[in-house]
């Protein structure tokens, strides 16, 4: 975790049509689809699923996958409070095993987990990502498309120079299934 590019969440809400919408600041360069967000302060992990889009004049970023919608009339005004905040741009997001949205005010920050040199035991199995305990009392989550189909909790997971990563034993023995 990068804990210099924190992005602190402005807005939060539902709606029905869209799911969890995040409004975050200091947001530079935009964010791809697939990229996992953890909060610094609760642990829990969101998955970007696409920009939110309120207006041709916003920002474009070629790597995001956009969602345009129209705004409400009444709700002009909170959207130029929210263009004075700078670089501040809205997310759908998509809970990673649980069903909370985040806290206002609160930080988030971009998780990645790369069991590079270390070896890191599955704890929980969630629909597209796996939740890792990365043996420093802090978990990571890494996507199931990643690692083999076959793979349970208690399962411990190695890095590979290939696409898949291999699973091992605790002790990093590779474990065919």
């Amino acid at each position: 975790m990068n804990f210099n590019h924190k992005h602190k969440v402005i807005s939060s809400f539902n709606v029905p049509t869209l799911g969890m919408i995040v409004g975050l600041s200091d947001v530079e360069f935009g964010f791809k689809k697939g990229m996992v967000l953890k909060s610094i302060a609760s642990k829990r992990y969101w998955e970007i699923q696409s920009r939110v889009i309120h207006s041709s004049f916003e920002q474009r970023f070629y790597s995001e996958t956009e969602i345009v919608t129209h705004t409400n009339i009444r709700d002009i005004n909170a959207l130029k409070r929210r263009e004075e905040i700078i670089n501040s741009l809205e997310y759908n997001i998509k809970p990673i095993g649980h069903n909370e949205k985040p806290n206002l005010n609160e930080f988030l920050v971009f998780s990645v987990t790369v069991a590079v040199r270390e070896i890191y035991k599955v704890i929980d199995i969630y629909e597209d990502f796996l939740l890792l305990d990365t043996n420093n009392g802090d978990t990571g989550v890494l996507n199931k498309k990643y690692v083999s189909r076959n793979v349970q909790i208690g399962d411990y997971v190695r890095h590979c120079e290939h696409k898949i990563h291999d699973l091992v034993d605790e002790f990093g023995n590779f474990i065919m299934r």
